[in-house]
């Protein structure tokens, strides 16, 4: 084929009529319109708009969705990169049941004590409690038994340690008030402008000739006035209990100093435990630089095992006396008060009727066991486990000094750790149990309970039963 036979075709489909065209283009149009097809098209359009709408919001939702603090998110590099980690599982903590009685009681019944007919006494062992008092007693003068609290005041304030505290030089008003307590007939130390004496002096003079002189120079060197110095004797005095006793000075000789036997001989336990209290009293004479050798008004010091405490005398007061002695007993010291006020006689028979409540108290006490040595004292329970888990006291059997009659506290418990790591466990000799042995007068002994044998922990996903009678998934 050439050239022109080419062109001739190209011609000829060129020359077709309008007619045939237009014929052609209708057939198109009916195909394109039927309803089948356009149905066609209008699902193909849907279609392509959803493809659009998710392509346009999509990305911005999940970009809304991810966490600031998560690895996909876009990382700040003057933030550190954060990471997630799994909430520990709670540690399940066993509870303890204590196998030991709360009281026990010293068996037998308490022999009477020796208390005067007259005024009112009261026996105290120290750390122990109350031993016996006279009945029906009454806010009393109590004349230089005051100076106990003067004393604890001062100590409290201004401690010794091992030395003998500051320095101070009297002056001539002090000379002066000396001259006012002899000229009075007051218990006193002389003292001259220039002599120089410790804070120990002081404090001794305080407690064996009991200067009344010496009482208020302490005061107002403690507190800055004696009236300053009533209100914190009458503070401690709150403090420490003592519902029958009020100061009105530092000394005993105003009247309005009142107390009860209960409350001195408690006091005097107190005062026995401050750190050179017995220093300053124990000491049947003292000398003094100028008033030179003087003898303890306390009749009974060095007697018996005594080493303190006041006495006291005043028209008002009558003769009183609290009395501190060491007795053992059962192989242990103890510390022993008797404290007697209001009595119309002398000191020294004051000091006979300590003597003879002492030995009385002395003959009453005893030591009880309260728990063995290994003893067993609770028991461990788990509520994964059926097996209970004993706790036992190991180390010296607790003991204490009592009297018939007297009620001992056994207190159990629980103080179990957190064992270190998850589902560790409780080893055997691990302490899971406090044990505290205390009388009215304080705690005896403390001891530490331990497992016997080992305790596994709670399996993975147990929890403890519902209370009986609450609702599913209630908690109380």
């Amino acid at each position: 084929m050439d050239g022109n036979e080419d062109s001739s075709v190209l011609a000829g489909s060129r020359s077709e009529s309008p007619r045939t065209v237009a014929v052609t283009a209708k057939a198109d149009r009916a195909r394109h319109l039927s309803p089948k097809n356009a149905r066609r098209r209008l699902r193909r359009r849907r279609r392509l708009a959803v493809l659009v709408v998710v392509a346009v919001v999509l990305p911005g939702v999940l970009w809304l969705a991810i966490p600031r603090g998560s690895a996909s998110a876009k990382h700040d590099p003057g933030r550190p990169r954060q990471t997630t980690t799994s909430r520990p599982r709670p540690v399940i903590l066993p509870s303890l049941v204590s196998l030991v009685p709360e009281l026990t009681t010293f068996p037998g019944t308490l022999a009477a004590l020796p208390f005067p007919s007259t005024g009112q006494s009261a026996v105290f062992v120290q750390g122990v409690g109350l031993l016996g008092a006279t009945s029906d007693e009454q806010p009393v003068p109590m004349a230089s038994v005051t100076k106990v609290m003067t004393a604890i005041l001062v100590l409290r304030d201004h401690p010794l340690g091992d030395g003998s505290g500051p320095t101070f030089t009297m002056t001539e008003p002090d000379h002066l008030a000396f001259i006012h307590d002899a000229t009075n007939d007051d218990s006193n130390l002389d003292v001259v402008a220039g002599e120089r004496l410790t804070e120990r002096q002081l404090l001794e003079a305080l407690m064996i000739p009991s200067a009344d002189n010496i009482a208020d120079y302490l005061a107002r060197w403690d507190a800055g006035s004696i009236s300053a110095f009533v209100q914190k004797m009458n503070a401690m005095a709150e403090a420490l209990g003592l519902k029958h006793t009020h100061y009105a000075d530092a000394s005993g000789l105003n009247p309005d100093s009142q107390s009860t036997a209960t409350d001195q001989a408690l006091l005097g336990a107190y005062a026995m435990n401050i750190p050179g209290m017995i220093s300053v009293e124990d000491h049947p004479t003292m000398t003094f630089p100028v008033e030179g050798t003087v003898g303890n008004f306390n009749p009974v010091v060095g007697e018996d095992g005594v080493i303190g405490l006041k006495s006291g005398f005043t028209s008002a007061a009558q003769g009183c006396l609290v009395t501190a002695a060491r007795r053992t007993v059962g192989g242990h010291t103890v510390l022993i008060l008797s404290s007697t006020l209001g009595q119309p006689m002398n000191l020294p028979q004051v000091g006979d009727i300590d003597l003879q409540l002492l030995d009385a108290a002395t003959a009453a006490l005893e030591v009880r066991p309260i728990l063995q040595s290994g003893q067993t004292v609770a028991a461990v329970v788990a509520g994964w486990t059926q097996q209970r888990r004993t706790v036992v006291v190991t180390g010296d059997p607790a003991t204490v000094v009592g009297w018939p009659g007297l009620r001992v506290r056994t207190v159990v418990t629980a103080a179990i750790p957190i064992p270190v790591g998850p589902q560790r466990g409780w080893p055997a000799s691990t302490p899971v149990a406090t044990v505290e042995v205390s009388t009215p007068g304080g705690l005896q002994c403390l001891a530490f309970g331990m497992l016997a044998s080992d305790l596994p922990p709670a399996p993975p996903g147990w929890s403890p039963p519902p209370a009986a009678g609450s609702a599913p998934g209630s908690t109380s």
